[in-house]
């Protein structure tokens, strides 16, 4: 981390030309004698500018891409046990992204938001989380860190991965060989204990839950507190 009475040095990976313009355009206006925001295309070049730059802070910006979302879980997983005093900042690329990453997300945020958010508000919370090294979702996380195996079947959660892989309702019950009927019913109930609505919040919200999955399963991971 830089002193006080330098300029902070920002990270923001946007992947699309067009979406870049707009939130250069935004930091524009947020940036003063504090902040220096540097784009990137990518986590590795990121982490390659990483070696000359202190940065205290990496937004990273989706635009529900499948891609490029599993890229982003994987980065902040990199940066919360590599670069553990660093920022990790999500702008989601609609308010879906924003609710099942706040809910789901492997990894302890400082900060997540839509850009779907009127402009005044994504301003003003970015300065704020800028100014901010409070974690944003610690305490959601851990509920759902240490509960995954105890709220969740071991039927929904082979629903979940074969979500992930790609499979229909019916070739779920064709490999796990049950009744159709008896995996929509799984389905059913997986859906509601994850709140979501459609099969693509399905698809997202499994996505995550078998990232923070090999986060579990990886010694190295940061360890949780639990929640009183």
């Amino acid at each position: 981390m830089e002193n006080s009475g330098t300029r902070k040095h920002v990270a923001i990976i946007e992947q699309c030309a067009i979406s870049e313009i707009g939130l250069k355009q935004l930091f524009s206006q947020t940036a003063n004698e504090r902040f220096q925001f540097h784009f990137f295309k990518d986590y590795s070049t990121f982490l390659s500018a990483m070696v000359w730059t202190p940065f205290i802070s990496l937004i990273y910006s989706l635009s529900g891409i499948r891609a490029q979302r599993l890229e982003c879980l994987k980065a902040l997983n990199h940066m919360e046990r590599h670069y553990p005093d660093r920022q990790r900042i999500v702008l989601a690329g609609n308010e879906m992204e924003q609710r099942l990453i706040s809910r789901f997300s492997p990894t302890t945020l400082h900060g997540i938001l839509s850009k779907t958010t009127p402009l005044a508000t994504l301003q003003e919370q970015l300065w704020k989380w800028l100014n901010d090294s409070q974690p944003l979702n610690d305490i959601v996380l851990n509920l759902w860190y240490y509960s995954y195996d105890r709220v969740l079947s071991q039927a929904e959660r082979d629903i979940i991965y074969y979500t992930t892989e790609g499979y229909s309702t019916t070739d779920i019950a064709h490999y796990s060989r049950r009744n159709i009927k008896l995996i929509r019913a799984y389905k059913l109930s997986l859906m509601m204990k994850l709140d979501v609505r459609t099969d693509a919040e399905l698809l997202y919200a499994a996505d995550i839950l078998i990232q923070m999955q090999k986060t579990l399963n990886d010694p190295t991971a940061p360890q949780r507190r639990i929640p009183a």
